[in-house]
């Protein structure tokens, strides 16, 4: 149920190293007990239980990768990225040094132009008058063609400056 995988894997890293496999086994035969419960109310009381025993045998400074949310460098480097079409005013030099991404750039480049009007008919279409309800962007209709917007996805900067 996914009761059970929303609190097994937090449970698990919490674990001590030390005394990591005896505790993960009774965990793990805790876990699969409830497993198969079909009672709702029942699963729900269980996840609650679960939760509060989890909140509350969990390590007071927990570790934080720092990249991740919390982390100390969390989204650092938004700074340092660099808009796609700054690419545009690359000098030639510079773009022979990368011939493959730059040849590949063009041919997006005139995908999108080919399919941006589509793309627009499409969200307007599909956008009710009062507007978006949501920022969620629709997947592509018809087989063969792009979603809306596609290309921020595919022309993604560089995560961290070298």
């Amino acid at each position: 149920m996914d009761f059970i995988a929303s609190i097994f894997a937090p449970v698990f890293k919490e674990l001590k190293w030390d005394k990591y496999r005896f505790y993960a086994c009774m965990m793990r035969a805790r876990f699969d007990e409830a497993k198969d419960e079909k009672d709702m109310v029942k699963a729900t009381m269980m996840l609650k239980a679960g939760e509060e025993e989890f909140w509350s045998n969990q390590h007071p400074q927990p570790y934080l990768f720092p990249d991740s949310p919390g982390g100390t460098s969390y989204e650092r480097y938004e700074m340092y990225k660099v808009p796609e079409w700054c690419l545009d005013h690359w000098h030639p030099s510079e773009k022979a040094m990368y011939p493959d991404y730059f040849a590949k750039r063009e041919q997006w480049k005139k995908l999108r132009e080919q399919s941006w009007a589509g793309e627009v008919q499409q969200l307007q279409e599909e956008t009710p008058a009062i507007g978006p309800k949501t920022e969620a962007l629709p997947p592509a209709r018809k087989d063969g063609d792009l979603p809306p917007l596609w290309w921020q996805y595919v022309t993604r900067p560089r995560e961290r400056p070298v």
